[in-house]
């Protein structure tokens, strides 16, 4: 194998495979990244089993050929490097001599018969969405994935189409739940059934790529999700573990609501929390009609007390004031997350899931257990 290659273009493959391989694993292949040279471009691949990618890049190939090598000690390396081209030549051994200039390194690689098939895209039918209204869908619910590996079945995002062109997105880890749903009219041919769930890492590559382009297509087999963008691919293969029946944990209706400004509630519980420990991390609210008192107490540390105008919106005000605890990150991140100048906060009483839903998005909203006082 010898070529030359934009150093741009070299960059920009080898650091989508970043987030793909497994540095950690017991399978020192899944740490290196594919380069194939035909023709004239470049193929870079890397795949952990769970997530591959895939991208095609133009180069001025002297002489085909394949290896594998470290992704990262590569990326870190070629990053330094000067210019704006590099010449690539495998040597014995699977290892690869970079020149750029006077400068030279040599690389230790692996065989490239030890690289594990990456999946293709079959026959199946792909849909073009837009990369924004995913991208923004997928970074207001991945929040609330479980990060607990024994909770499988809580690791990913669930995908489902509700009504004709409606796409919903859902995530939870046991103490709370977010949901966002949003028309996708692109999305007919995108037949997802009863619903797909995609892990957490898979999530964090597709939200990646949706990042650095304006479209994107995809595709659905039995076992994995595909996308493609121009000539970048990922795959994500699905979790087979069935996602929870979501629709029991949202209570039905709620007999009281209030409003209260989203910026100035996020102030205050990032300013109190500030004061909490790992043992210590739970906010109390009274809710009153006209105000709302937030205050924490931490043995370890110290403690806070913040007052804020609300609305009451619906309820009775002669069963006020009401006091319940949470955990001051399940409110922080949907409300960073959210866009409206109001939220509304409903709930029943201090011992069941309140809702907590952007006031500008009825289709944006969480679900939030609460903490025993």
């Amino acid at each position: 194998m010898k070529l030359r290659i934009e150093r741009e273009a070299l960059l920009k493959g080898v650091g989508r495979t970043l987030g793909v391989v497994d540095r950690r694993g017991p399978m020192p292949i899944l740490s290196h990244f594919l380069l194939e040279a035909a023709e004239s471009q470049v193929t870079i691949a890397a795949t952990d089993l769970e997530v591959s990618f895939r991208g095609v890049y133009p180069a001025q190939v002297e002489e085909g050929g394949a290896l594998s090598l470290p992704a990262h000690y590569f990326h870190n390396l070629v990053k330094e490097m000067p210019g704006d081209f590099l010449d690539l030549a495998a040597g014995g051994k699977s290892n690869l001599q970079i020149q750029v200039g006077e400068s030279r390194y040599q690389l230790l690689g692996l065989p490239a018969d030890q690289f594990p098939p990456l999946p293709e895209i079959g026959d199946q039918a792909m849909a073009e969405v837009e990369s924004k209204l995913l991208r923004e869908m997928i970074d207001k619910t991945i929040f609330s994935v479980s990060m607990d590996d024994l909770q499988y079945h809580l690791s990913g995002i669930f995908w489902e189409k509700v009504e004709d062109l409606q796409l919903r997105l859902v995530s939870t880890d046991g103490h709370r739940l977010t949901l966002i749903q949003r028309e996708l009219p692109e999305s007919e041919q995108f037949a997802i059934e009863d619903g797909i769930l995609i892990p957490r890492k898979g999530v964090a590559e597709i939200s990646r790529l949706l990042a650095e382009v304006d479209k994107v297509s995809l595709g659905l087999s039995k076992k994995s999700l595909a996308l493609k963008a121009d000539q970048e691919f990922l795959f994500i293969r699905l979790l087979e573990k069935k996602f929870p029946d979501y629709r029991r944990i949202i209570p039905e209706s709620f007999a009281f609501r209030f409003r209260v400004n989203r910026r100035a509630l996020y102030e205050t519980i990032k300013r109190i929390s500030l004061l909490s420990t790992e043992r210590f991390r739970g906010i109390i609210f009274n809710l009153g009609h006209d105000q709302l008192e937030v205050n924490f107490q931490n043995p370890e540390v110290g403690e806070g007390w913040e007052l804020l105008p609300l609305t009451l919106a619906k309820g009775d005000a002669s069963q006020l004031p009401i006091q319940v605890g949470f955990n001051a990150r399940y409110f922080l991140e949907p409300l960073a997350a959210m866009e409206g100048e109001e939220v509304l906060l409903e709930l029943n009483d201090k011992d069941r899931p309140c809702r907590l839903m952007d006031g500008a998005d009825p289709n944006y909203f969480g679900i939030i257990m609460p903490m025993s006082l």
